[in-house]
């Protein structure tokens, strides 16, 4: 027996979309809408840009890849700073 999630996605695949009701705390929220506002974007692109930017996260430490933060400090010299996952 499909669930009630699945059922909305099979009626959404067949629109080319699915819907999808989520709970977030107050800050997230915040945060999600402050993201929104940043870009110019709704809400729902925004989770879609967030969720384009882990699978591509995930695909490069699948890879065996790190991901890294280069920083210039007020000299102008580069600092690499490797961004460790947990979890």
């Amino acid at each position: 027996m499909p669930t009630t999630l699945e059922k909305e996605a099979e009626a959404g695949a067949s629109a080319g979309v699915a819907r999808l009701s989520v709970n977030l705390a107050h800050d997230t929220m915040e945060v999600l809408r402050w993201l929104a506002s940043r870009r110019a974007a709704s809400v729902t692109e925004t989770i879609r840009r967030a969720i384009s930017v882990l699978k591509f996260v995930e695909d490069e430490v699948a890879k065996g890849n790190k991901l890294a933060v280069v920083e210039t400090d007020e000299n102008g010299e580069q600092h690499v700073r490797e961004i460790v996952l947990v979890g």
